[in-house]
């Protein structure tokens, strides 16, 4: 057997001695706080064939619309004032201090501003997305060669050419390093204003498990969360080896 086939078989037996003592501590102690998993596999099975895809697909359409505006907005504005030694003293501070603010408490003006729907659940995902992408590109950008940027504006190159052939590329390391953050706390972001107050989405879920003491309710949204959050978190790494597949070549030639 090789490695990777024997430390998948000692993560299955992990995962089935885990789930066998949480069923036994359930019957012989109490299920009250830790329900079982018999009981949430049975609730699961009940919202696959009921509701629950709706409320993946309410979470994944507030993630994937916040992302579409926070990364580009963010990645642009991390570029350009990580070039602008003038506009980074001017912008920079300001944005440290949105950064300083917690998600949860921005939540409620935002429920205020844009009602009970989607929107206040997009702006919190693509106000957090904005600032992480912003920090790592224009860390990216000012880690940019400025002997490189100064030689080639002698042979004559233009801004807009240094710009896209040179800052961009630059920063494309740095950009993804930003995203594999983004994503996951994307998904905090739209689970925190579902949770807040939202008639649908997985943080929906969990909120009215909650109001209703359910606990196996509870468990099954969170376990709905997690493979959720690795699928992500999968996507993401694959999307990187995808982007970055030169890197990859750059080592294997080494």
């Amino acid at each position: 057997m090789s490695g990777g086939s024997s430390l998948w078989v000692q993560r299955v037996f992990l995962l089935a001695a885990i789930l066998a003592a949480w069923e036994a501590c359930a019957r012989l102690v109490s299920d009250r706080w830790i329900s079982s998993p018999v009981a949430i596999a049975g609730r699961l099975a009940q919202w696959v064939a009921g509701d629950l895809w709706y409320h993946l697909a309410v979470t994944a359409t507030e993630i994937a619309s916040g992302l579409a505006i926070g990364i580009p907005a963010g990645v642009l504005a991390g570029m350009l004032l990580g070039r602008s030694v003038r506009l980074a003293a001017v912008f920079r501070p300001f944005i440290v201090l949105l950064n300083s603010l917690p998600i949860v408490a921005l939540t409620p003006l935002l429920i205020m501003w844009f009602g009970l729907g989607m929107q206040p659940k997009i702006v919190l995902v693509a106000f957090v997305s904005f600032l992480l992408m912003f920090f790592n590109s224009f860390s990216g950008a000012r880690a940019v060669d400025d002997e490189l940027m100064d030689s080639l504006e002698l042979m004559g190159a233009t801004a807009s050419e240094r710009f896209f052939k040179v800052v961009v590329p630059s920063c494309l390391t740095w950009t993804i390093a930003g995203l594999r953050n983004a994503l996951p706390y994307a998904l905090i972001a739209a689970v925190i204003g579902e949770m807040m107050l939202s008639r649908s989405g997985l943080g929906h879920l969990i909120t009215r498990s909650a109001q209703q003491f359910d606990m196996t309710g509870i468990y099954s949204a969170l376990f709905v969360l997690m493979v959720f959050g690795g699928l992500v978190n999968e996507a993401t790494t694959l999307m990187e080896d995808r982007l970055l597949r030169w890197r990859h070549l750059e080592t294997r030639g080494g």
